[in-house]
């Protein structure tokens, strides 16, 4: 079996962790809470010197995920959200996942459809997904955006089943082909039972939270599940990370609490 590490980038979690081992991991957040940005931070640190990285749009264009990305840091090196275009692989399904929805074409970014377009056979973006899934070079880093976009498809367009089974499939090509994949998941817009049947899936769910107190507002992060890590937190009573997305260097975790 083979150790390969995935290395955050962020000091104090690698210190504890040792890094991320291959498999899919669900990054569960409550809005703006932080799990984008823990991804992000991860690629502009990792991309290149330590993965190869993937950036998986399922509903945002190219030019929204580099713009996105760069506002997410406003005031970051520019020479490393340069390397955002340079060196991350960016694949987007928008094209696809709108494919039967309202939206017209031109909003999206092609050009208007001919006749052809129109009459043409529609896309199983599930399949999209996996033939672009089997493109992604081993030992690669992926950021799937979003797993909550997939969730809302079940609504109208795939089976709960099938989601089910294309993130138990993708567990498993990752554990076979040393990739790690990370994904964001709204806290919240599932019921509970089908959440906990998501994260069942998964090797690993890292949660992202807001906290209202009369400072004010705080984020914090903590480990649910994850193989390998969990025990390690465990046994040294780390219980949650206090973080802080700082607009030059990213995600930073300012402080740790243990429990005693």
């Amino acid at each position: 079996m083979s150790e390969k590490r995935f290395i955050t980038g962020i000091e104090s979690f690698d210190k504890q962790t040792g890094g991320f081992y291959p498999g899919l991991v669900i990054l569960l957040e409550e809005v703006g809470a932080g799990g984008k940005e823990f991804v992000l931070s991860m690629i502009f640190r990792g991309a290149e010197k330590y993965f190869k990285a993937t950036y998986l749009a399922m509903s945002s264009s190219k030019e929204e995920v580099i713009r996105d990305s760069k506002l997410c840091f406003p005031q970051g090196a520019k020479e490393r959200l340069k390397e955002l275009e340079e060196k991350v692989n960016i694949i987007s399904l928008a094209e696809y996942y709108f494919e039967s929805s309202i939206i017209p074409y031109w909003w999206i970014g092609r050009d208007r459809p001919s006749l052809e377009d129109l009459k043409g056979k529609k896309h199983d973006i599930l399949k999209e997904l996996v033939d672009v899934c089997d493109t992604i070079p081993e030992g690669s880093l992926v950021f799937l955006d979003s797993m909550s976009d997939l969730v809302r498809l079940t609504r109208t367009r795939i089976s709960w089943n099938d989601l089910i089974d294309i993130i138990k499939g993708m567990r498993k090509m990752c554990i076979k082909r040393n990739i790690l994949t990370l994904t964001t998941l709204t806290k919240g817009m599932l019921e509970k039972g089908r959440e906990e049947e998501l994260i069942d899936q998964a090797d690993g769910t890292i949660v992202f939270e807001w906290e209202i107190h009369k400072e004010g507002i705080s984020r914090w992060m903590y480990i649910r599940k994850l193989l390998g890590i969990l025990s390690l937190l465990e046994k040294k009573k780390i219980a949650k990370y206090n973080i802080k997305i700082d607009p030059y260097e990213g995600f930073v975790i300012s402080q740790l609490v243990r429990i005693m």
